[in-house]
């Protein structure tokens, strides 16, 4: 998986081949071929492993936050790193954009996250509308989808100009527009 995630992040999946990924992990040509049996197999168990390795670490930080302060974990998360990514990162997201292309196998595998992601961020503003944080006529499907598209559009902005983007300004801006947008009356005071 390593040597797929090198690979990946480095020459993006149509220069990626079970031989290469079992050469550079330092294994036989057909380990990898045995193993998972397809390309589009292993890029399914990648993309669950790296998405799933990142749902551990937020879950962690997540505890016992809710409503803004969730989302706004949700963005640190989502974006930490983003000026010097790490190269999990880089693979998700260029089979992410490569899913759309040349790997359509592993389009439904993203599908199926971000159906999670979304339901997760509308969750935490249903919450904060609960509490009284975010206001009640905001409609969460419609916020979770727009956040999901901004940090998307945040972190390929990063990925594609990183001397120009500068992160940690973009990310305190989505967050002062999000709270503006969204937070509750008597949760201003």
């Amino acid at each position: 998986m390593e040597a797929a995630i090198r690979l990946i992040a480095r020459i993006g999946y149509t220069h990626t081949t079970l031989e290469s990924i079992g050469i550079e992990a330092g294994y036989s040509r057909g380990l990898v071929q045995h193993r998972f049996g397809s390309k589009e197999r292993l890029l399914e168990e990648l993309v669950n492993k790296i998405a799933t390795d990142h749902r551990v670490r937020l879950l962690a930080r997540l505890k016992g936050l809710r409503g803004m302060a969730a989302l706004s974990c949700e963005i640190d998360c989502y974006l930490e790193g983003m000026d010097t990514p790490p190269e999990s990162s880089r693979a998700f997201f260029m089979l992410m954009q490569e899913s759309i292309g040349p790997a359509p196998r592993v389009r439904s595998t993203f599908a199926a996250i971000s159906v999670r992601w979304h339901r997760a961020l509308a969750g935490q503003i249903e919450a904060g509308q609960q509490a009284g944080q975010i206001r009640p006529d905001i409609n969460p499907a419609r916020e979770a989808q727009l956040l999901i598209a901004a940090l998307r559009g945040l972190r390929m902005q990063s990925m594609l100009s990183p001397q120009t983007s500068n992160i940690a300004l973009a990310i305190q801006a989505l967050k002062n527009d999000l709270h503006t947008r969204l937070a509750a009356a008597c949760a201003e005071r």
